[in-house]
C-alpha cells in the first residue's frame, strides 16, 4: 500500500460557512467526544472494581468483608448509575428509564457533527452544563475511591488478602475491548 498526500476542502456548495466554522465544529467535537470517553471510562472502572471487590468477598468469606464490601459496591453503583443507565437492556428499556450523562454526551456530539456549521450557542451550554454534572460524579467517585476504597482494602491487608487495585485506563480499555 503506498500513502499519498491529500487535503480537505470544503464544499463549494456551503457558502455561509467558513473554515473557521467548520474548525469550531471539529474542536467542540473532539472535546465532547473526550468528555464521553472520560465518561465511560469511569464506568469501566467502576465496573472492574466492583468485580474485584466481589472476588475478594468470596475469598474473605468473612462477615465484615462483606458488609463493608457491599457497602463499597453501593456507593460505586451509585457513581455509576449516575453517568450510565444501568437498566437498558433492551431497545424498549430508554423509554422507560431516562438516558444519563454518557449517552447525553453521546446525543450531544451528534448534534454537533450533524451538518456542517459553527455549532450553535446552546451546544456550548449543553455542554458545559454536561460536563459540570459529569465533574461532581468524578469527583465523588475519588472520594470513594480515597476514603472507602483505601478503607477495605486495609481490612483485607489485615487478613493477609491482596487488595483491590485501580488499574491503568489502558489497561482497562483493553479489557473492555476484549468483552
Amino acid at each position: 500500500m503506498h500513502a499519498k498526500p491529500f487535503r480537505f476542502v470544503k464544499d463549494r456548495r456551503l457558502l455561509d460557512v467558513s473554515q473557521a466554522d467548520l474548525e469550531a465544529q471539529l474542536k467542540r467535537a473532539m472535546r465532547i467526544r473526550d468528555k464521553t470517553s472520560e465518561a465511560n471510562e469511569a464506568v469501566i472502572l467502576i465496573r472492574d472494581l466492583k468485580a474485584q471487590i466481589d472476588e475478594r468477598i468470596q475469598a474473605a468469606n468473612n462477615r465484615d468483608i462483606t458488609r463493608r464490601g457491599e457497602e463499597l459496591k453501593a456507593a460505586l453503583s451509585k457513581v455509576e448509575e449516575e453517568i450510565y443507565q444501568v437498566r437498558n437492556r433492551s431497545n424498549q428499556d430508554p423509554l422507560n428509564y431516562p438516558i444519563k450523562l454518557n449517552n447525553k454526551l453521546a446525543a450531544l456530539l451528534g448534534v454537533v457533527e450533524n451538518g456542517d456549521g459553527r455549532p450553535t450557542r446552546q451546544s456550548y451550554a449543553v455542554f458545559d452544563e454536561l460536563s459540570q454534572r459529569l465533574a461532581v460524579q468524578l469527583q465523588e467517585l475519588e472520594r470513594v475511591l480515597a476514603r472507602d476504597l483505601e478503607a477495605f482494602n486495609r481490612r483485607l491487608r489485615d487478613r493477609n488478602l491482596p487488595p483491590v487495585e485501580r488499574k491503568p485506563a489502558e489497561e482497562l480499555r483493553r479489557i473492555a475491548a476484549q468483552e
